[in-house]
């Protein structure tokens, strides 16, 4: 009985671990794939998921915050911050010429980004000040106390009043589709916070 009992047990584990490893999106180019593909990166984007977001966005500014992310937990807090509030319709999805356009809604983020961003730079200027901010920038005590500052100044800021429509193209690995991100569609989806943030860690010598 035990027997039959260890074998009920390893078919249904088995079994549950084959629905899970199924429901991942794949690289077949069809709608169905697309919009669940689709789906799984704005679901990343919201949690700011960095494994999964690396897995399926080729972005050069996604990559930098999401490589601190990985080492820091107070910039995956702001990519949460950034992205909670991301809302996205597919319009359309071009199979052929393999993009996929769609309606994007975030917060306006730009001015809270680049005020914020400007005051650290100024704060920070010259050799000796990038030297002093590389040093800051994987100090945790620093994180909290100044990612706070653009954190709250986020969650502060009002929707945009209008989508925008982002196209974003896409091709076929192996294992899944990637789709690339322009520094317009960055901006899009982060509500312009991106390109902003990232002057922060490009006038930083710490890499």
């Amino acid at each position: 009985m035990k027997k039959i009992i260890a074998v009920l047990l390893t078919v249904t584990v088995f079994a549950l671990s084959f629905c899970a490893c199924s429901s991942k999106p794949n690289n077949k180019i069809t709608e169905k794939n697309i919009t669940k593909t689709i789906n799984v990166v704005f679901d990343a984007l919201k949690t700011f998921d960095t494994k999964t977001v690396k897995t399926y966005i080729d972005s050069e500014t996604l990559d930098v915050i999401l490589t601190y992310a990985s080492r820091k937990d107070q910039f995956r807090k702001l990519g949460v911050a950034m992205f909670e509030n991301l809302t996205y319709e597919i319009k359309e999805i071009d199979t052929d010429g393999q993009t996929v356009t769609l309606s994007v809604k975030n917060k306006d983020l730009t001015k809270v980004a680049a005020d914020y961003t400007a005051d650290l730079l100024k704060q920070y200027s010259g050799l000796t000040g990038m030297l002093e901010l590389a040093k800051n920038i994987t100090n945790d005590s620093w994180l909290n106390s100044n990612l706070a500052i653009l954190t709250n100044g986020i969650k502060d800021a009002a929707l945009k009043d209008d989508a925008t429509d982002v196209t974003l193209h896409f091709e076929q690995k192996k294992d899944r589709l990637l789709f690339t991100f322009t520094e317009s569609a960055e901006n899009a989806v982060s509500g312009g916070a991106l390109t902003e943030i990232k002057k922060i860690i490009s006038n930083s010598v710490f890499n």
